[in-house]
């Protein structure tokens, strides 16, 4: 028990020395990093570090003794950044080590793989695959193949683990990965082996060589992990590396790789919505479709059943619209999948218990029918077509492929003939994308994103790295927000990345984004952004001192307009707001939500009588809409024409569109015209829709609206009395 508390103390103690190393590094401050770092010389789990340790701190103390001496030196912080450098890449081996301590079950007890021993296996399987297509025995490829899954997962393994990188390591890597001769299948999942490594561990070898796979690979897919895993590999102390400033402004300086970039940000928090989309599916199409239970789909698509004799007697139309329900649903899902939501998350999460992925390197295998894993629904699935078919056309992610694959060989046999044909006519993936759009960078690129959320979200491994997806409110997945890219990427993708932030109302993420692209601050469109953050805390005064000040610099801006009129009003500021929407008024007479919102800036700064011709135009055009009756009834009850605002107010109730406001205003009517009784049942039935069923409420309301009640000579006593009437129930 003693040696358990000493080794979980020695656990946490070498745990704190890194993070407050990585801390002092962040600050540029070397030597309280190797004060912060000195308890590792304690602990014999990093005896391996102690020497370099050493090294760099007496590298420091002759620079400060040369200092002491009073002696130039124009090198100086050239040295200092270079010990900075050493320290950082020896801090994150150390974190590695940390790590890894107890992890030998998991990682495996493999001898390291050489160089030499990687290129020749690899070259020698590409050999092995090509005389297996000629037509070996079925056992005698099924151990190729199975065999180079091992060597596969114990590469995969090692370079997931693998401590920073030497220039020999890059070299060879970059060299293997762009190589014809090896498999592209093997040279991807080495891609996301170093993606993993290098998002944890920021190793600068690790992130050049994602950067020069990108920039020279021919195969789409292996171009598309490697963005990923570049752009991914972000870290804090990137001024310690004048070569990832070097290889961020390579890649930036082309226009496809900034468009791709972008598309990649806004693709992470598809992903990330990938619970919430499921949610919607379950909520609103999956009933739809288990209604429709006249239809069943089949190798040849949706058609019915044998019709029910009764059913054109009963409805005649059911079979109509029971088909153009499927039909909508159907499309709805479609139209998520095309905007980038990740429709299949809920219905494979739960596949992802399978064996096969108590394997690492099976989250990231790209697809293919030889695979280990899948032998066995390949065998029972005869023709192969079916897996042929999930390679070419199945609409899911790698992962999603392999699971599908694997539930299929689960039910295989007990499925007749027909659901056989069906299954590999590809009747089961539902309506198949294109073979130009499933090839497109694009998809590509959100597949593999989309294994990586799943490994993410549902591997138990998924804690020994660093998720790129987590971090409080998901900040982890902005990688846009760190300070390489700022002046590293055009002003109108930021914008445009900040303006998809604001309409998935993402405002934590959009925030921080404005925080670390100082190089913006200048721009009206800026303080557009913003101004809608403070929106959302409820900062309103501060929004709107925000958006006047883009409306000065684009006057003719109607959404600035219109958020600047919302803002006003929400901050009490009715003669701005009536300022504003006068204008938009002006630049577009024919929207109607403009000449609402103005009749009721117009009501709020006293002015009803001239809301109300406005009002009754609006109600004329559109005498169903019950945002214009209720304020049109309220206009009338400012303007004291309390029986035809009652009018209004019983109008809107009878049409069954009523709001608890409503019978609020009714009540006020009433009251005004001496008729308590009604008042008391109008306030009755306010207080019953409302949540907090109590006097307070309506005591807030009364306070608000005070100014509309004084007009008719209702003093504050006679709230309280009318709010103690209702309390007690009268």
């Amino acid at each position: 028990m003693a040696n358990e508390l000493s080794s979980q103390n020695f656990h946490t103690m070498d745990k704190k020395a890194i993070y407050n190393t990585k801390k002092q590094l962040i600050n540029k401050n070397l030597g309280g990093a190797l004060d912060a770092i000195t308890p590792l010389l304690n602990l014999h789990d990093y005896s391996c570090l102690h020497e370099r340790i050493n090294t760099i701190r007496d590298d420091y103390q002759r620079m400060l003794s040369y200092m002491r001496q009073g002696y130039p030196d124009p090198s100086r912080n050239q040295l200092y950044l270079s010990l900075l450098r050493k320290l950082d890449r020896l801090a994150n081996d150390a974190a590695l080590i940390q790590r890894t301590q107890g992890m030998h079950n998991a990682i495996g007890n493999a001898a390291e793989l050489s160089h030499n021993t990687i290129a020749e296996h690899l070259q020698d399987y590409v050999s092995e695959k090509a005389l297996d297509s000629l037509g070996m025995a079925s056992q005698e490829s099924k151990a190729i193949h199975a065999d180079h899954h091992r060597f596969m997962s114990n590469l995969f393994n090692q370079i997931c683990h693998s401590a920073q990188w030497h220039r020999d390591d890059q070299d060879f890597y970059m060299s293997l990965l762009l190589s014809p001769t090896i498999d592209s299948i093997d040279s991807a999942l080495i891609v996301s082996a170093i993606t993993l490594s290098s998002i944890t561990y920021f190793d600068i070898r690790k992130y050049a060589t994602l950067a020069h796979v990108y920039q020279h690979a021919t195969d789409e897919r292996l171009r598309q992990r490697a963005l990923v895993g570049w752009a991914l590999t972000t870290t804090r102390t990137h001024e310690f590396y004048p070569e990832a400033s070097e290889i961020m402004e390579a890649m930036t300086g082309d226009s496809v790789t900034t468009r791709q970039l972008l598309e990649l940000q806004m693709q992470m928090f598809f992903c990330m919505n990938a619970e919430r989309d499921n949610d919607e599916i379950a909520r609103d199409i999956i009933p739809n479709l288990m209604k429709n239970k006249g239809f069943e789909i089949t190798r040849h698509g949706i058609v019915e059943k044998e019709d029910d004799p009764m059913q054109d007697i009963l409805d005649p139309d059911a079979a109509d619209k029971s088909m153009e329900e499927m039909e909508r649903s159907f499309e709805r899902m479609a139209e998520m999948q095309r905007s980038g939501s990740d429709v299949y998350f809920g219905g494979f999460r739960q596949m992802k218990r399978f064996p096969f992925f108590y394997t690492l390197c099976n989250w990231f295998y790209p697809f293919h029918i030889d695979h280990p894993g899948i032998a066995q629904t390949k065998e029972k699935m005869g023709n192969n077509k079916f897996l042929e078919m999930l390679l070419k056309n199945g609409p899911f992610c790698d992962s999603d492929k392999y699971s599908f694959a694997i539930a299929i060989n689960s039910v295989v046999d007990k499925l007749p003939e027909s659901m056989k044909d069906a299954i590999n006519e590809g009747a089961s993936f539902g309506p198949s994308a294109s073979e130009e759009m499933l090839s497109s960078s694009t998809n590509i690129r959100l597949m593999y994103l989309q294994d990586l959320y799943r490994f993410f979200r549902i591997c138990d491994r998924r804690v020994d790295f660093y998720n790129p997806f987590g971090g409080e409110n998901s900040q982890n997945a902005l990688f846009y927000a760190y300070a390489i890219y700022d002046g590293a990427l055009p002003e109108k993708d930021i914008l445009k990345l900040g303006n998809f932030l604001l309409k998935r109302k993402q405002f934590d993420s959009l925030e921080r984004l404005l925080a670390c692209t100082p190089s913006l601050t200048q721009s009206p469109h800026h303080d557009f952004l913003l101004a809608h953050c403070e929106m959302s805390k409820g900062n309103y005064h501060s929004a709107l001192r925000l958006f006047k000040q883009t409306v000065a610099a684009l006057p003719d801006n109607k959404r600035a307009l219109s958020a600047m009129g919302r803002a006003a009003m929400l901050a009490e500021d009715y003669g701005q707001a009536e300022d504003c929407y006068k204008r938009l008024n002006n630049l577009a007479p024919d929207n109607n939500s403009h000449v609402l919102n103005l009749a009721i800036a117009l009501i709020k700064n006293g002015k009803a009588q001239d809301a109300t011709p406005l009002l009754y135009k609006l109600n004329y055009e559109d005498p169903n809409n019950p945002n214009t009756q209720r304020t049109l009834a309220w206009a009338l009850l400012a303007c004291k024409k309390t029986e035809q605002a009652i009018k209004e107010y019983n109008r809107l109730l009878s049409s069954g569109k009523d709001k608890a406001e409503d019978h609020l205003n009714l009540g006020y009517c009433h009251w005004a015209d001496g008729n308590l009784k009604e008042a008391i049942l109008s306030f009755t039935q306010f207080t019953k829709m409302c949540k907090d069923n109590s006097k307070h409420i309506l005591m807030e309301e009364f306070e608000k609206d005070k100014d509309v009640l004084q007009i008719f000579g209702i003093t504050p006593f006679e709230m309280n009395m009318m709010a103690d009437l209702i309390d007690l129930g009268e």
